[in-house]
């Protein structure tokens, strides 16, 4: 579940809520007023780096076969 950032519109209060996609509305954990805000945060997550995504699409190199371990027939 994403965890939410709330701003009430009464006392200005911000708090944090683990809830389930698609609340816009909460209750002021501190004065309990009903007319909330959602905040907008950036996402916990970072690219860093040329591509990423190279490294994990790269075709992997082939093995070449031992001619030492064949049997000579």
């Amino acid at each position: 579940m994403p965890n939410y950032k709330f701003k009430c519109l009464a006392c200005g209060h911000e708090f944090q809520k683990l809830l389930p996609a698609g609340h816009d509305k909460q209750k002021c954990l501190e004065c309990g007023h009903h007319e909330t805000q959602k905040q907008l945060e950036a996402p916990g997550v970072q690219f860093i780096g040329e591509g990423f995504y190279k490294t994990d699409s790269q075709k992997k190199p082939e093995k070449k076969e031992d001619k030492s371990s064949e049997k000579k027939g």
